[in-house]
């Protein structure tokens, strides 16, 4: 059994590797089925003559509420609290409120996804609809947003700040251009998400920046015919980081005022609410793929806006149905509804959105029911193999592997919940790059794993031979590794390890990610510049050394 567990814990790391960077890459490749061609609505009556929208990236709800200038704006108009799920990376995000459309659909899952192909988009809508559109920015997003832009106005200041200031010069050239005056305006500040990641501590004066900057914008329209759209692609935690499902990430502030907007609104809404809102403001097609409905209660009515977006979302759920194998159902739902949406009644439209949203959960449940029962022999075969395993650990020497498990994972727990502030979390691994985390934490456990081997170590003393002594401290970690592909093993079954139509749970996934990296850590490397050592030998020759120190000769 102890030439065994040498072998397996030595091997075990690089197999974890293997499927860690599988598992990541697989999420980072994810390729949407739901993309596919749809047909556009058509244009409708504007409600605005102009939409001008100001993207803050990296603001955050609670610090919007402490802006004079945008509050102003709010009391003016519609307050709308935003909810976004992960993932949260900023191109995730970006797509998801240009589009509509969730990131299990538009296919962005960190910043280096690639897009094999790429969603409708609210700028492209409005260009179809013959109007002009014109964006003020950095390049990075101008390269995103590609031919869907008419007029192009890039910073190029090398300081935050001044990029900012730049950004609103231009915005306000543009705006006030008699001879190409675009009706839809995109001005992009970044000046709050540098801030958050590079000082932290100066984010409150950034705040005021900003807020000024928002203010000079709102100042140049005429409210009776702009309409000013003052939004958050997410928010950043207050070391910098995004990604995740953390609060001040996922809920962040949309303000709307001027035509078209109702005075005093306030809402909660999905970010995918917020495409289809712009394009009503706008009175353009609502991008095809878009998965949300247009925030009516912030809106003045607008003639066929309900059946508009009722006839969007049933096309595009019918694809996703056919895509995901599961029976239709957008279409007879939109049937019993059509005479009523047509009427332009709101009340008629929320409550066949809400049948529209169970109706999609029961397909997603039903989808993920069949996948988890096809999944379930090998899961379950796998978990009663290491249960087995387990149980000959601990029939051989229970109370030293029971224990060294139990201190390890109340260790790792205390360093990563407590001393690191962590949690289950997207955000662990910043821009969508885990690589440093992944390190990292392949040290820190390796560390824990090699001082709980000893610590048993030293309690060898009455062992017959050091053979028992090496048994002990290896069926230790073995345990610990056990526990670690109990945990995979769970993940597995839920979601799967190839990600086809849904991304898992970005917890869970987490979750699954730092059990392998714990399984990693069985390889030892002391600092990032050392030659990496399989911790199972020498714990094993550790212990030998310290059992001929502590073994107490037989009476």
């Amino acid at each position: 059994m102890t030439v065994a567990l040498l072998v397996v814990l030595t091997l075990v790391t690089t197999l974890a590797r293997q499927m860690r960077t599988q598992l990541w890459q697989r999420y980072v490749n994810y390729a949407s089925p739901f993309l596919g061609e749809l047909p556009s609505g058509a244009p409708r009556q504007p409600l605005a003559q102009r939409v001008v929208v100001v993207l803050v990236r990296g603001l955050r709800l609670d610090e919007s509420r402490q802006m004079p200038a945008l509050n102003a704006l709010r009391a003016r108009g519609a307050d709308v609290t935003i909810e976004s799920r992960p993932p949260t990376y900023r191109l995730a995000a970006t797509f998801t409120w240009l589009s509509g459309a969730w990131p299990e659909t538009h296919g962005a899952t960190t910043n280096s996804a690639l897009l094999l192909a790429r969603p409708d988009t609210i700028l492209r809508a409005v260009q179809a609809s013959d109007k002009a559109t014109a964006f003020v920015g950095s390049d990075q997003l101008s390269d995103l947003l590609g031919a869907a832009l008419q007029r192009v106005e890039l910073v190029d200041d090398l300081e935050p700040a001044q990029r900012d200031q730049q950004a609103i010069e231009l915005a306000l050239d543009v705006l006030n251009d008699p001879a190409r005056p675009p009706q839809f305006v995109l001005v992009e500040l970044s000046l709050l998400e540098e801030v958050a990641r590079s000082d932290p501590e100066s984010y409150r004066a950034a705040i005021a920046a900003t807020d000024f900057r928002i203010g000079a914008i709102g100042n140049a329209l005429n409210p009776s015919a702009a309409a000013l759209v003052v939004l958050s692609d997410r928010g950043l935690t207050y070391d910098g980081r995004d990604g995740g499902g953390e609060a001040g990430v996922t809920r962040t502030p949309l303000v709307l005022t001027g035509a078209g907007v109702v005075p005093g609104t306030q809402a909660i809404a999905p970010a995918t609410a917020i495409a289809p809102t712009l394009a009503a403001l706008a009175g353009a097609p609502i991008p095809t793929h878009a998965q949300g409905g247009p925030i009516l209660a912030a809106l003045v009515p607008a003639p066929a806006l309900p059946i508009a977006s009722a006839q969007q979302l049933t096309a595009f759920y019918e694809q996703w149905s056919a895509a995901m194998g599961q029976p239709r159902f957008a279409s007879e739902l939109l049937r019993r509804y059509e005479d009523r949406l047509a009427a332009d009644d709101a009340a008629s439209y929320a409550a066949w959105f809400a049948e529209l949203d169970q109706a999609v959960e029961r397909a997603m449940t039903e989808r993920l029911t069949t996948e988890r029962a096809a999944r379930l022999p090998f899961a379950a075969g796998v978990t009663l193999l290491l249960l087995a395993i387990a149980g000959l650990i601990l029939n051989a020497h229970f109370i030293r592997p029971l224990a060294g498990t139990i201190a390890y994972v109340a260790a790792w727990s205390a360093l990563f919940f407590v001393a690191r502030g962590g949690s289950f979390s997207l955000s662990l691994f910043p821009d969508g790059d885990p690589a440093t985390t992944f390190g990292e934490w392949e040290r820190i456990s390796g560390a824990l794993m090699g001082l709980i081997g000893l610590a048993i170590a030293f309690t060898t003393g009455a062992c017959e031979d050091v053979f028992e002594a090496i048994a002990a401290t290896l069926s230790a970690l073995g345990l610990i590794a056990l526990v670690q592909l109990l945990a995979f093993i769970g993940f597995y079954w839920q979601w799967g390890d190839v990600f086809t139509w849904t991304l898992p749970e970005s917890s869970a996934f987490t979750a699954a990610l730092l059990a392998l990296t714990q399984l990693a850590g069985l390889s030892m490397q002391a600092t990032p510049d050392l030659p990496e050592l399989p911790l199972a030998p020498l714990v094993a020759i550790a212990t030998a050394v310290i059992y001929v120190l502590v073994r107490r000769p037989s009476a």
